[in-house]
């Protein structure tokens, strides 16, 4: 979806009746133009920057007109704001969701509007920036030479249909750095009995479980002993 960026300014100024505190989070990979995120600037509205960075390592790669580093004094120069880089290793899913997330908790209670420039990250990375923007509640965009496209926020809602006992699973397996080694143990960390672990792993006849919800993975071991692991969605619902 194209929008006129003047027209789309004016709307968000006149529902909030002031000015707002806005943070751009841009992806970029090693190789890509500047660009996009150099348009991003340009055309929305920011008092923040900050930069998720995927290292490419021992690829060749074209040689843009600045290093990274350059680049990012250059935006710091002519903004006169402060811009952040956030590295990561490979535009994986877990690795750019725990990246998002990072910066959202830093960030949210400050900042009333986020925007997340997709435009210059690889194709891995685009995408899996678009599903943590969409997990978030981050407004999503790409810049080409007709204009800023806006994405729809679809701020997931597992939260509201999640139930105390469910959240207080997810949690249990967050503090064990996201697995366990069976259903004991997991009864031990949350003081539930195991039949009751069971029945909210796999779901009911009236609600669906941790398993289908795609929060958690099973994986039976031997002796019947079942290994439980959060899934990167279940750690995003445990923030």
């Amino acid at each position: 979806m194209s929008i006129n960026t003047d027209c789309f300014l004016r709307t968000m100024a006149d529902e909030a009746g002031l000015q707002k505190k806005t943070l751009q989070i841009a992806i970029y990979t090693d190789g890509q133009s500047y660009t996009g995120i150099r348009s991003g600037i340009r055309h929305l509205p920011l008092d923040k920057i900050v930069i998720i960075h995927e290292r490419v390592h021992g690829k060749s790669i074209p040689v843009n007109d600045v290093p990274f580093n350059g680049f990012m004094e250059q935006v710091s120069g002519a903004l006169m704001a402060q811009v952040d880089e956030v590295m990561i290793e490979s535009g994986e899913l877990n690795e750019v969701l725990d990246a998002v997330k990072s910066v959202y908790k830093e960030h949210s209670q400050e900042y009333e509007d986020i925007f997340m420039n997709v435009t210059e990250g690889g194709k891995l990375l685009s995408c899996t920036a678009i599903s943590s923007a969409f997990i978030f509640g981050i407004r999503a965009f790409w810049v080409d030479q007709s204009g800023v496209h806006m994405l729809p926020i679809m701020k997931l809602g597992y939260q509201k249909i999640l139930s105390e006992t469910k959240l207080s699973i997810l949690s249990a397996l967050s503090r064990m750095k996201g697995k366990v080694d069976s259903l004991e143990q997991l009864s031990e960390l949350t003081g539930l009995e195991k039949s009751l672990i069971s029945r909210h792993m796999n779901g009911t006849d009236d609600s669906q479980g941790l398993i289908d919800l795609g929060l958690v993975s099973v994986n039976r071991k031997a002796r019947g002993r079942m290994e439980v692991e959060i899934t990167a969605l279940g750690r995003i619902v445990t923030v």
